[in-house]
């Protein structure tokens, strides 16, 4: 979504950023080396799911390959093992290992781990979905978590309720921004890594990096399976196929910078591989018995056209495309074949019409590409498919619509294709319409509720007489607290096209809430506790390596003070030396450049107070 930034508040923006150097940096848990990145699960069917973790390597296993044990088992104490095997992780996959765990039972809690030597992973705990008959579901619906915005209570607010089958994450998961490039809260002062704007390879990690660093996330993922879409932001501000507004030529190529943002997608998230001629395809679909089928689209980056705004001959093309011609057929052929009950269309940005002053406002949402609505509409009333419902993100704003064609009734509901709810965001800023929630709905019938400020999220309850969202939003992002509050709900019924109110939130059913994981691994041996006393600097990543010209590295220095950098030859000689002047603590972005060296190996020595770390790099 295009973020607008008046020269007033920009003023204000740079000035906040430079008064805030010292901000709030994300810190590593030392309990969980190696693996400080946490465990995760995702896309999860009847028979199997995707397990993940990230193993920060030791200095004596940079560019070395790492075997990672796994296992997967019904107790958390991990005795009644049901599966378990070996992966190989390096550089190549930056360290993170993700292992689709067949061969599992439907509709069941499992726990699972990893382990490096003699250390072991928190245990995450995932689900198993319905293989046949199925009564009811709770999906959590979340977008937009921009990391220096505010504290992520949305995550921890869900962590605290328990009460749904799995998350469904919406997009811009991640920001691509510079420090300060996008509403930065000043009460909160949160500084994600690197402070540059991403767009190599290494900086789209580095930024998923400290987003898993964030515990409030961590621990939501190690507790519930994810079901994930990028947006934009994943890749840079409004992205369509070929481009981006937030790309300038001096970026580089855009084709190389999607690919390299896709990469650090697949690599970092719990998402299942299923295309076959591109394995960057995240469309796909998800089915929970004969209840629900999730049908998860890209509305950004497979075959979106440009954005143009809402009017003229471009605009109202018939051949003007959000979705492309292949994920087209394959949505039309999902929703005509599905056998579950419900057909759920998880996707990036709003479907509904919006009109302000009698004009619609947002070419980046399926205004500006009415064409390709109007065929998804008309596949789905030509072939009589019933109970679609569209969830979206993307707008940092809640809303609940009906899908209106040119004879919808507001009074009855009659003449709508479908509904669609979408949420708020987890911090990043609300609407700039220049009109209220009232007034949007007085000139938009089918908008049946809007709201424009707060953050939160959706609770999706499904069953087979209907499906009713929740919405709740958090009390603050401006200091940490799980607390919140009850919005609104409406209601679908089955083989109904429009929405209904209801003044109360959906009752969990009692099977929904199982055991959790526990937070930490097993209790450590005495040497694994005296290396949690250790302050030296914990080096999260180098890349590349080998390298060129610039040995970029991620490090956590646990002792605020100055960080030299010492190159050594192998043979001892200092051949390079330079320092950082930041005098905080926490998870930090440092580029070394190194392009005078001969090829060869060296060993870099990283110093912090007394406390020092030793790593080595090839230069070419």
């Amino acid at each position: 979504m295009k973020k607008i930034i008046y020269p007033l508040l920009l003023s204000l923006i740079l000035s906040i950023s430079a008064k805030a150097q010292f901000n709030h940096r994300i810190n590593t848990q030392s309990c969980l080396k190696p693996f400080y990145h946490g465990v995760a699960s995702g896309d999860p069917q009847s028979d199997r799911v995707i397990i993940w973790t990230r193993v920060t390597p030791d200095t004596n296993q940079v560019n070395q390959p790492i075997v990672v044990n796994w296992k997967v088992a019904t107790d958390t104490s991990m005795t009644n093992v049901v599966q378990s095997g070996a992966a190989v992780t390096d550089s190549s996959f930056d360290y993170t290992v993700k292992i689709d765990v067949t061969g599992l039972t439907p509709n069941k809690f499992y726990f699972y781990e990893f382990q490096v030597g003699n250390k072991y992973s928190p245990r995450g705990r995932t689900k198993t979905n319905p293989l046949n008959n199925c009564d009811s579901l709770r999906f959590a619906i979340v977008s937009c978590a921009n990391f220096e915005a505010g504290w992520f209570n949305v995550y921890a607010s869900l962590l605290q309720r328990a009460d749904f089958d799995a998350v469904l994450s919406l997009g811009d998961y991640i920001y691509e921004y510079n420090t300060g490039g996008y509403s930065p809260n000043a009460n909160v002062n949160r500084q994600w890594s690197p402070a540059n704007e991403i767009v190599s390879l290494g900086d789209y990690r580095m930024r998923y990096s400290s987003y898993k660093l964030d515990v409030d996330l961590q621990r939501l993922h190690q507790q519930f399976p994810f079901i994930c879409v990028y947006d934009d932001h994943e890749f840079t501000n409004d992205a369509w196929m070929n481009g981006a507004q937030n790309h300038q030529p001096n970026e580089g190529l855009w084709s190389a910078r999607k690919a390299m943002a896709q990469k650090a997608f697949f690599e970092w998230l719990p998402v299942r591989v299923t295309g076959t001629t591109n394995p960057n395809q995240i469309y796909r679909s998800i089915k929970y018995g004969n209840l629900v089928e999730l049908m998860m689209l890209d509305t950004r980056v497979e075959g979106r056209d440009v954005q143009a705004g809402t009017t003229g001959a471009t605009v109202n093309s018939p051949s003007r495309q959000l979705l492309g011609t292949t994920q087209f057929s394959w949505l039309s052929n999902k929703l005509s074949t599905s056998t579950s009950k419900w057909k759920v269309l998880g996707q990036q940005v709003m479907m509904a019409p919006l009109k302000v002053f009698g004009v619609a406002v947002n070419g980046d949402q399926w205004d500006g590409y009415p064409a390709e609505r109007d065929r998804v509409y008309n596949h789905i009333l030509n072939n009589n498919i019933s109970n679609m419902v569209v969830v979206t993100g993307d707008i940092h704003t809640a809303w609940a619509n009906d899908l209106p064609l040119s004879t919808y009734n507001s009074n009855t509901g009659a003449g709508s294709a479908g509904v669609e709810f979408v949420c708020s965001s987890v911090t990043s800023p609300g609407s700039s319409l220049p009109i209220g929630g009232a007034a949007i709905q007085a000139a938009n019938s089918h908008i049946k509720y809007v709201d424009l400020t707060e953050h939160g999220y959706i609770i999706m309850d499904v069953n087979q007489n209907r499906t009713q969202a929740d919405w709740f939003n958090v009390n603050t992002i401006d200091t940490k607290s799980p607390a919140f509050s009850y919005a609104k709900s409406f209601y679908v019924n089955n083989l109904q096209r429009f929405l209904n109110p209801i003044n109360a939130a959906a009752v969990p059913r009692p099977s929904v809430y199982f055991t959790k994981a526990p937070l930490c691994p097993r209790t450590l041996s005495p040497t694994q506790v005296d290396e949690l006393t250790d302050n030296s600097p914990t080096v999260l990543s180098i890349f590349p390596n080998p390298t060129n010209k610039i040995v970029t590295l991620q490090i956590q220095h646990y002792i605020s003070g100055k960080l030299t950098f010492n190159v050594f030859s192998m043979n001892g000689v200092l051949v390079h030396t330079q320092s950082s002047e930041n005098n905080e603590s926490g998870v930090s972005k440092h580029m070394l450049d190194v392009s005078n060296l001969t090829s060869g190996v060296y060993n870099l020595q990283i110093v912090n107070g007394s406390y020092s770390k030793n790593i080595k790099f090839v230069k070419n």
